[in-house]
């Protein structure tokens, strides 16, 4: 099997050609495809006796990128094996390599051209590449991918998730040609005692010991360096540049030469760190209001991807007084970093280790070390990036403590320069325990005790900030109504009335970003604020939990959930949910909801008081 460690740093500084378009496409619910017809060779029939039981040239197109899901009906749940084929001219080069970029593939991918097997990926939210120099040939070449989006308990994520599985190439597919050898990967940022620059650049090919000079034009500031037999070498630059920062999202041209090989990037340079329970961006402490975000367009049906998609999540965002957006619940599109660079939106990004994981498989956590790698490998040099997230919603047990802490040593190892956080459950005993007790005392017409929840995990060891996913107010009254002789409309109102009067502790001293609240509700329901669904409850919602927050001393930001409604096929409720998660601050089609200017407002004053 080929190198599929290879990376391609900045792919769009590169030359490449996109891709983009119709590929033929072949639904193969069986998975025999491979076995029983050899799809993978793309055949043609050259004579009446010969037997094909395939046909590309016979076949429908998808639009690529794009996933599966919204493009053919017959597609819509379906989760299994699709057979993608696309047919392009390019010629060999002497002296040049060329690759096929794909920025996602969603999960498993086989790829062939011209019948012979170049590389396979697993993980469906991050970049891989296949070298196919020795592949092309002059005239027609084909490529053919074998996308499965089916999950099994040993993968990451797993098969059960509140969102949708959406398959195909669901991001850009290119074609890049690149010199004999070339930088594959590098680093710039702020040097750890913020006095000048540091970096790293990796070379890849059969020259890549040599020189290699990096520069920031603007800055007046260049340096050449010696990279060794490996391809590798560090480097500094004695430069002072402006801090990036939302308010002022400065960034800079930096300029790789290599031999052959020139890469150019827009680089913006910021500290970010935690100094006791406080998140410091560029030595000043800074309150995070922030949205969570999944990767469901507003422009169109399905999977976001390309700029135009990013550009308008990231305005919605800043349209709601946001400064930091969560990138749930695994790597979204490349293009949404870049924005947010260029935007001033900070970014929390992270990969899908969601609810339960193998946690004492060695195989699982070896995917969750590539994907993670893969995702600071492509992203490392964004300055909005400002958080990796392990984790969402995991038990508290050892064993899955001891893969986070691992993940979180390989994580730091890959880069230093960033905080860690994981959103996580909290003690949800204790949490029901003090739940009840505020149900009960209402129940009997009495004012429930000031409450205090202690948000106490082992994993906070590992991490720099702590995440919570809080949902006072939406989840938990049915689990309490279970275990209590009280309407669970009682549980929920009682719940909410005393939410200002519960103070949240963490007992690490860390900062606590609250990485997920707020509740359903569909868009244009109206009714009563004590009425589920109803755009006044979620909005009511909204109101109590913030006056709760104000109570935390550690609490240095938010990000509700969530921005946009977005496909969850275990949404069962008919004329509801209708399989969307309805907490959206806005429904499908964009349509603000109540709880919208509730937050809005909220970040107006915390903004205007700052």
């Amino acid at each position: 099997m080929r190198r599929m460690d290879l990376r391609i740093a900045n792919v769009y500084a590169r030359s490449f050609e996109s891709l983009e378009g119709d590929w033929k496409y072949l639904i193969d619910p069986y998975d025999r495809g491979e076995a029983t017809s050899r799809v993978q060779e793309d055949r043609r029939r050259e004579s009446p006796g010969e037997l094909i039981e395939y046909g590309f040239d016979e076949a429908d197109s998808l639009s690529v990128p794009g996933d599966w899901n919204t493009q053919d009906e017959r597609l819509f749940f379906y989760e299994g094996v699709v057979w993608y084929r696309r047919e392009f001219e390019r010629a060999p080069v002497k002296g040049k390599r060329h690759f096929l970029y794909f920025g996602a593939a969603n999960y498993r991918a086989r790829v062939w051209v011209n019948g012979e097997q170049v590389g396979e990926h697993v993980g469906g939210y991050t970049p891989f590449c296949c070298e196919i120099t020795a592949q092309l040939r002059d005239g027609r070449s084909s490529v053919v991918v074998k996308v499965d989006n089916r999950h099994g308990d040993d993968d990451v994520p797993t098969r059960i998730t509140d969102w949708m599985h959406y398959g195909g190439l669901t991001r850009d597919v290119l074609l890049v040609e690149l010199p004999g050898t070339f930088i594959s990967e590098y680093a710039l940022h702020l040097s750890d005692a913020a006095a000048g620059l540091e970096g790293w650049v990796r070379l890849d090919g059969p020259d890549a010991s040599g020189p290699v000079s990096v520069g920031v034009p603007e800055l007046d500031a260049r340096v050449s360096v010696e990279t060794d037999a490996t391809g590798f070498a560090r480097f500094s630059i004695d430069s002072d540049p402006e801090r990036w920062s939302p308010e002022q999202p400065r960034l800079y041209g930096v300029e790789l030469q290599a031999g052959q090989d020139r890469v150019r990037d827009e680089v913006g340079f910021r500290s970010i760190e935690v100094r006791g329970s406080d998140i410091l961006l560029n030595g000043e402490p800074i309150f995070l209001r922030g949205i969570s975000a999944h990767e469901e367009s507003l422009l169109h049906p399905g999977r976001a991807f390309g700029p135009e998609d990013a550009e308008a999540t990231l305005g919605l965002a800043r349209e709601l007084g946001a400064n930091f957006v969560r990138l749930a619940h695994y790597p979204h599109d490349e293009h949404m970093a870049r924005a947010a660079d260029r935007m001033g939106l900070l970014l929390w990004e992270e990969i899908p280790l969601y609810w339960g994981i193998a946690w004492e498989n060695e195989d699982t956590l070896e995917l969750a070390r590539q994907q993670i790698g893969e995702l600071i490998g492509r992203d490392r040099n964004r300055a909005s990036v400002v958080l990796w997230s392990l984790s969402n919603e995991t038990p508290n047990t050892p064993e899955r403590t001891a893969f986070l802490s691992e993940l979180a040593r390989h994580a730091r190892e890959l880069d230093p320069t960033r905080l860690l956080t994981s959103a996580l459950f909290g003690n949800v005993g204790e949490l029901l325990r003090q739940l009840r007790a505020i149900a009960e005392a209402s129940a009997e017409g009495r004012d429930a005790e000031p409450s205090v929840l202690v948000l106490d995990d082992p994993i906070a060891e590992h991490i720099d900030v702590v995440g919570w996913n809080e949902y006072l107010g939406w989840y938990y009254s049915a689990i309490l109504v279970r275990r209590l002789d009280i309407p669970e409309g009682d549980v929920r109102n009682a719940v909410l009335e005393a939410m200002p009067r519960i103070r949240i502790e963490v007992p690490s001293g860390k900062p606590l970003i609250v990485s997920e609240c707020g509740a359903g509700a569909k868009q244009g329901l109206h009714g009563a604020d004590d009425e589920v669904w109803t755009e006044e409850y979620q909005a009511r919602v909204y109101r109590q939990q913030l006056l709760m927050l104000e109570n935390a001393p550690n609490w240095r930001g938010i990000s509700p959930w969530i921005l946009k409604d977005f496909r969850a096929p275990m949404r069962l409720l008919p004329g509801v949910q209708d399989h969307w998660n309805r907490k959206g601050l806005v429904s499908e089609t964009g349509e603000r909801k109540q709880a919208f200017g509730v937050l809005r407002d909220y970040y107006e004053k915390r903004r205007s008081s700052s």
